[in-house]
């Protein structure tokens, strides 16, 4: 079976050992990736890929809108040059964070829904969905779908990525404000909710579109829970974002894709509110949050949505030892393959206190293991 054959028959609930595997997000970063290509004797980034076994292959349509104003943004030392800028948003690209310290919300002081309606919202149109690049492409890395599935025709197939509701909101007006306003201003909330909902459903309805064939997974996220839970009450989020989730959900199944939704967190208390409006695959499974056990969250969700990631980057990865990471595969593997819809990968982005040989022994002993049951079946 090629990659891709794989991951859509994991998906479709087939038991596959050795398991699914992928580099989440397929991001690095630099020193560690170059550690890796030494590690893995490779010199190019597609090559390191093959050689950890990921299966899957990401990727983002081509921005052809405005130029992005250039912006200063304080601490200077804290964002590079290339992040210095605002987004399409009006907010501030390197701001994905709840903090308000570092650069002002264009929406802090909103309390209005004329104010609302008013504001300059992005533009759906600002996007050429026929052209498709990797995660933090160059202009030149764009190609034409059907090309950029070609170079990678045996792998799975994803575009789409982080583009989420609460956190745009927060990276708009703020946390304490969107909090205020979830609770004290319901209708400004819902219809900033509207507005980003309304370019989602634009934007992704675009890339659906020009991806139809080509296309295996369309990719969504949003960030509302810390790591001892949710920031606001389930009930909320079923009332102002569920919605939201369910209409854009419903097209990737309309044009024939799986639903990926990226979390971090403990989302468990919406985690059957999310299957429910239509999450096919759930990415990230951060097992060190509060009340996301492994065993439990299998026995719940695991005959209804995909597990994808789950190898934590916050203890696991960075401090254990190279025998205690592939423990870890084992157990992970133990718990989540049964019954197929299980991806094993890093539960967020590689960083740099990641050792390699981690790396290596994470993606290694997931290619080695199988159940003995599953050996003892075949025998």
């Amino acid at each position: 079976m090629t990659f891709r054959q794989r991951i859509l028959a994991a998906i479709d609930g087939q038991e596959i050992y050795p398991v699914c595997t992928d580099v989440m997000e397929n991001l690095i970063y630099p020193t560690l990736e170059q550690e890796l290509m030494r590690h893995l004797h490779v010199n190019d980034r597609e090559k390191l890929f093959r050689a950890l076994s990921a299966h899957i292959r990401w990727g983002k349509p081509k921005y052809s809108g405005p130029p992005l104003e250039k912006a200063h943004v304080q601490p200077v030392d804290a964002f590079p040059d290339k992040f210095a800028c605002r987004n399409i948003w009006g907010s501030y690209s390197g701001l994905n964070t709840y903090s308000d310290e570092f650069a002002p919300r264009p929406l802090t002081d909103v309390s209005s829904i004329e104010q609302i309606h008013n504001y300059k919202w992005p533009d759906p149109k600002w996007f050429d969905y026929t052209k498709v690049g990797p995660p933090l492409s160059e202009p030149d890395d764009f190609v034409p779908i059907k090309q950029w599935t070609q170079q990678h025709a045996d792998c799975a197939h994803l575009v789409g990525g982080y583009e989420p509701i609460f956190g745009r909101i927060c990276d708009l007006c703020g946390i304490e404000t969107t909090l205020f306003n979830l609770s004290l201003q319901p209708d400004v909330s819902k219809a900033i909710v509207e507005h980003i909902t309304d370019f989602l459903a634009s934007y992704y309805e675009g890339v659906a579109r020009a991806g139809q064939g080509h296309i295996d997974i369309l990719a969504f996220g949003d960030d509302f829970a810390s790591q001892n839970g949710m920031m606001f009450s389930p009930q909320q989020w079923r009332e102002f974002f569920k919605p939201s989730w369910q209409r854009l959900f419903a097209i990737a199944h309309k044009y024939g894709m799986k639903a990926q939704f990226h979390s971090c967190g403990c989302i468990r208390p919406v985690l059957g509110d999310l299957i429910d409006a239509g999450m096919d695959i759930f990415e990230v499974v951060q097992l060190s949050a509060t009340d996301m056990d492994a065993v439990e969250l299998k026995r719940e969700f695991g005959s209804d949505v995909t597990f994808f990631g789950a190898v934590d980057v916050q203890a696991v990865l960075p401090s254990y030892s190279e025998d205690k990471v592939r423990q870890e595969v084992r157990r992970l593997i133990d718990c989540f393959a049964k019954g197929g819809r299980f991806i094993l990968a890093n539960s967020h982005i590689l960083m740099e206190d990641v050792p390699a040989k981690n790396v290596i022994a994470m993606f290694d002993e997931a290619r080695r293991y199988q159940p003995a049951s599953v050996v003892s079946r075949r025998n």
